[in-house]
């Protein structure tokens, strides 16, 4: 299950669909006397078996047989455009989802063909409505002073470096690039505005989407394959949230959702608050902890992780990601290597160990990378580097409009591995994507459902050259496969991707409703001992507890 929790307010378009809305059927699997697998690789082959169909054709049937009805009028409606407008992009015509989420069957099959294009959010606690439940029990401190931003971008890889988008940027847009300083009043706080979204669980909403009367197809595209990028720099990110949603879904909500649904079916948090998981209950960390996940919704076209022991099949030995095998080959016994030990997620939540600390007043600049080995999540302190980050051309006040395709590897101990905290200068953290082989494995051991084996029935589609349009199984899709490999993984270790919950020992000070202060600074031990250690050789002055 997925190891988010709490309500979900911009999910509420399950109670509120439209009367066409169409029935999904989950059927499981049935027996079968012989297996079809020519053309199909190892693990999508024994998918089969496992399941006992027969061929594909019987996994399609166990999901319901037939793809959601595609709805011309939903698309030049609320859609963005499939076509590209930045040379080296994806044409996304032939990457609609027809199998998976059972949302794509309902409200008049509003959501039935979605593409991937995704956008960013901002959820703030400023009062411009009724309080939200992110934004609940919290000191004025916190929601008068963060966040404090100095711009957000969204950049496009054209296959060689990412480049800036304009219409799904906010700040001081220029030939140059993007810029904004808090403190003087431009960037983000002069044009914040312009992308007023709908709020709700966090009281006050940014995002770019189809305003002011646009239909979906005229407004921002959002990333899409080969890969995309979201930034975000701030002076003070202590408590807030930066998330994604498909654009599709953001133009919905925005619009008020004309059709019942805001298509509800994709959704990365890479930095969140988390005060409304759980409404005046304990935070899974303190309330300066943002947390990452990717599992708070799934959509059947672009599959999940969820445990690392999961995506290994429950096997003894390490196999996905892929990427890692050399350095698990090397380091059998590092944190991440040994799933069939370990209690470790990939996807991140409250049951995981991906966050980043954030001190009060302290400027972070955050990167969030999707692209065909899963999302990139990084963080610097542009304080303690010049003003700059790790990645050349983007910058605490301002970034370029086209940079190079990745940062200068992460080298800092402390930035490799989950659980970040907030003096850490560099940091980069990852949650997965799964590769076909990689998908029939993990689906191998659940039900045969909308999800799982939308996931498994696209990757053996894909395998078999039978996934695009007019082919046998259209509309099955694994997006992950149509994102390329950005070379992100500087031969990271594995604990980029997680640790164990039980190694994160550090007392929770600022948790509960009572105790959540503006002030919070975890206390780790190996960090005391560290500050203990400089102190008795004459390199720092005082120990601080």
């Amino acid at each position: 299950l997925p190891l988010r929790v709490g309500v979900r307010l911009r999910a509420r378009a399950a109670a509120a669909m439209a009367p066409c809305r169409l029935a999904v059927s989950l059927g499981l699997a049935a027996g079968a006397a012989s297996v079809q697998v020519t053309g199909i690789e190892q693990e999508c082959a024994d998918y089969l078996r496992v399941k006992q169909f027969a061929s594909a054709d019987d996994l399609k049937a166990a999901i319901g047989g037939s793809p959601c009805t595609y709805n011309q009028s939903a698309h030049d409606l609320y859609h963005p455009d499939p076509r590209p407008n930045i040379p080296g992009s994806t044409d996304t015509t032939g990457l609609e989802c027809k199998f998976g989420n059972p949302s794509l069957k309902g409200s008049c099959s509003t959501c039935c063909g979605l593409r991937p294009h995704f956008n960013w959010i901002i959820g703030t606690c400023e009062a411009t409505q009724a309080t939200g439940q992110f934004c609940a029990n919290l000191p004025a401190c916190m929601t008068s002073g963060a966040p404090k931003i100095n711009y957000v971008a969204a950049y496009q890889f054209d296959g060689s470096n990412f480049v800036l988008m304009d219409e799904s940027s906010v700040g001081e847009i220029s030939a140059a690039g993007i810029a904004g300083n808090h403190a003087a009043g431009q960037g983000w706080e002069a044009h914040k505005n312009q992308s007023r979204w709908r709020g709700g669980d966090w009281t006050t909403k940014y995002a770019p989407w189809a305003s002011s009367g646009r239909r979906g197809p005229q407004g921002p595209r959002g990333v899409a394959p080969p890969a995309g990028m979201f930034v975000l720099s701030a002076e003070n990110f202590y408590y807030g949230a930066f998330y994604m949603l498909s654009q599709l879904g953001i133009n919905l909500e925005g619009m008020g959702q004309p059709t019942g649904t805001n298509c509800w079916n994709w959704e990365l948090d890479p930095v969140e608050g988390t005060a409304g998981w759980a409404p005046g209950q304990a935070t899974p960390g303190n309330i300066n902890m943002m947390y990452s996940t990717d599992n708070a919704q799934a959509s059947g076209c672009m599959p999940l992780a969820y445990m690392s022991n999961q995506m290994n099949g429950f096997r003894k030995n390490f196999s996905y990601p892929e990427d890692f095998r050399s350095y698990c080959a090397a380091n059998p016994t590092a944190v991440g290597c040994q799933p069939w030990q370990e209690k470790i997620s990939w996807s991140g939540g409250s049951g995981g160990s991906h966050r980043f600390e954030n001190l009060w007043d302290e400027p972070y600049v955050f990167a969030v990378v999707v692209d065909a080995k899963g999302y990139w999540m990084y963080r610097w302190r542009p304080a303690a580097l010049g003003g700059k980050t790790g990645w050349q051309g983007l910058e605490r006040y301002q970034a370029s409009r086209t940079v190079p395709a990745r940062p200068t590897p992460v080298r800092d101990p402390r930035g490799l591995k989950t659980d970040v905290p907030g003096d850490v200068v560099e940091a980069v953290m990852l949650q997965p994507s799964l590769s076909p082989e990689a998908s029939c494995l993990r689906a191998s051991i659940e039900r045969v459902n909308w999800q799982f084996g939308a996931n498994a029935l696209a990757s053996i589609a894909l395998e078999l050259g039978e996934n695009g349009s007019g082919k046998r199984y259209e509309g099955a899709q694994n997006w992950w496969s149509h994102f390329v490999d950005t070379k992100q993984n500087a031969g990271y270790p594995m604990s980029v991707a997680g640790v164990p919950q039980n190694t994160m020992t550090e007392p929770l000070a600022c948790s509960t409703p009572e105790t959540f202060t503006c002030a919070c600074v975890a206390k780790r031990a190996d960090e005391l001992l560290a500050k203990a250690d400089r102190h008795g050789s004459g390199q720092e002055s005082a120990v601080m507890i």
